[in-house]
């Protein structure tokens, strides 16, 4: 098993060396990747791509992909993402405390 844990901003940056470890583990004969979102605090449009072809070489590779942990401004900034808008941390609070009051 191969573990990688991504921290901060998944931005460009991010996803470029989140693709290198995946890589990495590729050849190094891997059949289970687990990547940690945990500390994750914020994603743009280029780390949720890099994000994703992660995944999608994991599924062409045939290798077993886990995703853990989802932090609440990561969550935002994914539906963010989904929609096509950048986040505007205004916005963001205001549906950060929607959830929190529905929780």
């Amino acid at each position: 098993m191969t573990s990688i844990e991504v921290d901060g901003t998944l931005d460009v940056v991010a996803a470029y060396d989140l693709q290198c470890c995946f890589d990495v583990a590729l050849r190094q004969g891997s059949h289970f990747v687990g990547i940690d979102l945990t500390r994750v605090t914020s994603a743009d449009v280029d780390g949720v791509q890099g994000l994703k072809r992660c995944c999608d070489a994991a599924v062409a590779s045939g290798i077993v992909l886990a995703l853990t942990g989802c932090s609440r401004p990561f969550r935002a900034d994914l539906a963010d993402v989904e929609v096509g808008s950048p986040r505007d941390p205004i916005q963001s609070q205001a549906r950060l405390a929607r959830v929190a009051r529905s929780v």
